[in-house]
């Protein structure tokens, strides 16, 4: 956020570095200021040595003094992780303290832990004294608190360190390790900010990886876990969506989909701004209905974007082909995108910031989901993922952006539809397609039960899917008791 100046909001000298993380500078609002100290902490693995050699990086790039000042990992070690990551690191100065602890069969004692925490700091403060770097990177306090003869020790070095490095208005990082059987929150307190890397392995698919800012003096900060993934070419943070920061449309310009019923059972469209599910037992059009919405768009010059989490995008392509939906000449003319995830493999935040990415950098003005069901059914973790769903929702309603989300209904032909997910209060609208006996043949209906921004019609109307076609048509009266009597309306 910017005020009207170009400066970072919050910062009134606009003097701020960034952390060379794009997302992680959207969480604390542009970066770190400059000449303070940051903790980063997390379990093994979580990514805090990439995300300090990333800061250090973006600052060599501007031109500015770094060093890497690493106890935990030797040179050789830190080279081989940039060069995996593809990281020039040859504008970053990397030091390796030598340390007499270091010797083979050396035998360990009070008197040489602390001839060792000497050593070390000597070396330490001779480097910053030689190189007066811009930007400071050290790896890790968890070395520096094993080498010092007890915590009061230990405590009183670190707030040196951090004294010197105010004095020399410095912007540093220090990496820890998280205890969590035995937090130590003082290096957090003496911090101008702490951001924690949190990694948990699921059973199955990638693992968890959240960031959360604990705390950043003077400046305001999205709060709350974010979450973000280590890939080659460095961390990759996904910002929490904030609905609220947007300033919010009012549903006005409707999509006609071309279809006269379809039409005029929606109240002469759907709203952009909207959210429309659609809801039904398997097989009975939910996702052709969506791609009809999608067609229409594309067809109207808008952009479509479907997020597909059950078909593949070349068995989607096909099906919908099939039926008259030609979604393979709005995807050449740049109107229509078709994207699989695998929720084992994307997390909820990534998913959503692909989203938000298309609607913002692409122009997305129509967002399907196909299906909901899907994408719940397959996350290892499921906590919380609605939630997400719900601030997705809001950020693209206030963006005018309509998106249908199609929902799976459990019971076959003749049993009660029901779904274990009340997702109703997500919907501005809700079409329910549902499976009918007409003599010695199965049919499928369509009816609109719900829509907040119009009124609509309430009757059930046949729902024909047929080799290239796909139609919306009147139902006979003796057919709708029969739709009726089969409990077409069940929830």
């Amino acid at each position: 956020m910017r005020d009207e100046q170009g400066q970072e909001a919050g910062d009134p000298d606009g003097d701020i570095v960034s952390t060379g993380i794009e997302g992680l500078d959207r969480v604390i609002n542009g970066g770190l200021p400059r000449g303070t100290l940051t903790l980063i902490e997390g379990e093994p693995g979580a990514g805090k040595t990439t995300a300090a050699i990333q800061f250090l990086l973006a600052g060599a790039e501007r031109g500015e003094r770094v060093i890497f000042f690493s106890v935990a990992q030797t040179e050789t070690e830190l080279r081989r992780m940039a060069a995996a990551h593809g990281f020039d690191i040859s504008k970053i100065r990397i030091y390796t303290p030598p340390l007499g602890a270091e010797t083979p069969g050396r035998q360990y004692s009070v008197d040489t832990k602390e001839s060792d925490l000497f050593q070390l700091l000597e070396y330490l403060y001779r480097t910053l004294d030689e190189v007066e770097p811009d930007l400071f990177a050290f790896d890790s306090l968890l070395e520096l608190r094993l080498l010092s003869s007890d915590e009061m020790s230990y405590r009183r070095e670190v707030l040196a360190l951090r004294r010197y490095l105010a004095n020399r208005e410095t912007t540093s990082i220090l990496i820890d390790h998280l205890n969590r059987s035995s937090p130590d929150n003082h290096v957090e307190g003496i911090a101008h900010t702490a951001i924690r890397l949190q990694c948990n392995v699921p059973p199955i698919g990638i693992a968890e990886r959240r960031a959360h800012v604990t705390k950043m003096r003077g400046r305001a900060f999205i709060e709350g876990f974010h979450d973000f993934r280590i890939r080659r070419g460095g961390i990759e943070v996904f910002p929490r969506i904030i609905p609220a920061s947007y300033e919010p449309t009012a549903p006005a310009e409707r999509l006609v989909t071309g279809r006269e019923t379809l039409d005029r059972m929606l109240g002469g469209g759907m709203e952009y701004g909207a959210t429309c599910l659609i809801a039904g037992q398997s097989g009975t059009g939910k996702s052709t209905l969506s791609t009809v919405f999608a067609a229409a768009a594309a067809a109207q010059g808008e952009r479509a974007a479907l997020f597909l989490f059950e078909e593949r995008p070349e068995v989607f392509r096909g099906r919908s082909e099939g039926v008259g939906l030609d979604l393979a000449r709005w995807e050449r003319e740049g109107r229509v995108s078709l994207q699989h995830f695998d929720p084992a493999e994307v997390s909820p935040g990534e998913f959503c910031q692909q989203v938000v990415d298309s609607v913002e950098t692409l122009g997305t003005r129509l967002v399907v989901l196909d299906s909901l069901t899907g994408y719940l059914n397959a996350l290892p973790h499921s906590q919380n993922v609605v939630t997400h769903l719900h601030t997705l929702l809001q950020f693209l309603s206030r963006r005018g952006v309509l998106v249908i989300v199609t929902v799976a209904q459990h019971g076959l032909l003749g049993e009660d539809p029901r779904t274990d997910l009340d997702t109703s209060y997500l919907a501005d609208a809700t079409i329910l397609l549902r499976h009918y006996a007409a003599g010695s043949n199965i049919r499928r209906s369509l009816t609109v039960v719900k829509k907040r921004h119009s009124s609509h019609e309430r009757r059930l109307q046949e729902f024909v899917i047929r080799p290239g076609a796909v139609e919306v048509g009147d139902l006979s009266d003796d057919e709708a008791a029969v739709s009726e009597s089969s409990q077409l309306l069940g929830h």
